[in-house]
């Protein structure tokens, strides 16, 4: 179980993963080891996965974000979205309920190179239809916003 310290220290890490353990117990007010102690517990827990940085893929020439939907035979589905999972364009997939089987956001350079990912899932025995669809426009994107929620 995660208490209020818990979700301070991942508050606090989530804006700035790069500040040390000590710097982190001076912005909480609270002990050097106690915090160490804390984000120990919280990564053998699984509740911090890793510490990363967030990205601007447009300013890396990743201009085209792309919405995919899966139709896929249903005793592969799972299999399928291991696949895709691995292709460096995947940022998401996702096991969804509804008309479509899998969704997939991805992100590339321009549509030629948008164009050929969609061609070699098709290409897939398993997979019967697909339906993309080109973000226009980024509204929100920060996974970041549902910690203002615990």
């Amino acid at each position: 179980m995660v208490d209020k310290l818990d979700i301070e220290i991942i508050k606090v890490l989530a804006k700035n993963s790069r500040l040390s353990i000590r710097e982190i117990a001076s912005t909480l007010k609270q002990a050097h080891s106690s915090v160490h102690q804390r984000m120990r517990k919280l990564l053998e827990r699984g509740v911090i996965k890793r510490f990363t940085i967030l990205v601007d893929y447009e300013s890396l020439g990743f201009s085209i974000t792309a919405l995919i939907l899966l139709q896929v035979e249903g005793a592969y589905i799972v299999e399928v979205g291991e696949i895709l999972s691995k292709e460096p364009n995947v940022i998401s997939v996702y096991d969804i309920t509804g008309d479509y089987d899998l969704a997939i956001i991805a992100k590339f350079k321009d549509i030629h190179e948008l164009d050929r990912f969609v061609k070699k899932i098709n290409k897939n025995k398993w997979v019967k239809r697909t339906v993309t669809s080109i973000v226009l426009r980024s509204l929100k994107e920060d996974p970041l916003s549902l910690l203002s929620l615990v």
